[in-house]
């Protein structure tokens, strides 16, 4: 019996510690590794995975920026003065205008082709002597506000 409960609970141990881990982030160099062959050749798989990454990140900024922008809004409802509701209104006229991640300071339009935005994120991660220790946002953040910065009022 207790042998059996033994295993049982290492056998547990085992299946959840997996879970447990964090998420590593992906670095500069791997994402360097999988955006290698865009140039030549865009279609490719390592190439899908850079363009995937990409996709990935952008919808992440939008999907988290617009909903961060409305959290912001709402707190300032509750208690607004004229100077409250001048900033919001200008808040909500600077989120249309150029979209959710104005508030992160790029402002990618949708007739930017993906293409082009990756290939920026190229030549990004070729700006950088040492990779080492530098995570794959960061180069794609830094890619972003360089080439897609949003216009000021």
């Amino acid at each position: 019996m207790r042998v059996s409960l033994i295993i049982a609970v290492t056998v547990s141990f085992l299946i959840v510690a997996p879970r447990a881990s964090a998420i590593e982030p992906l670095t500069a160099e791997q994402l360097q590794q999988a955006c290698v062959e865009f140039r030549g050749q865009a279609d490719s798989p390592y190439s899908a995975l850079c363009v995937y990454y990409v996709k990935g990140f952008l919808d992440g900024a939008v999907a988290t920026d617009g909903r961060v922008a409305e959290n912001v809004a709402a707190e300032i409802e509750e208690a607004e003065s004229f100077t409250d509701r001048a900033i919001r209104t200008r808040v909500g006229s600077r989120l249309e205008e150029y979209g959710p991640s104005v508030y992160a300071e790029f402002c990618v339009g949708q007739p930017d082709p993906i293409t082009e935005v990756v290939m920026h994120v190229v030549e990004e991660l070729e700006r950088y002597d040492d990779l080492d220790g530098v995570q794959a946002q960061s180069v794609v953040y830094a890619s972003l506000r360089r080439h897609y910065p949003c216009e000021v009022d």
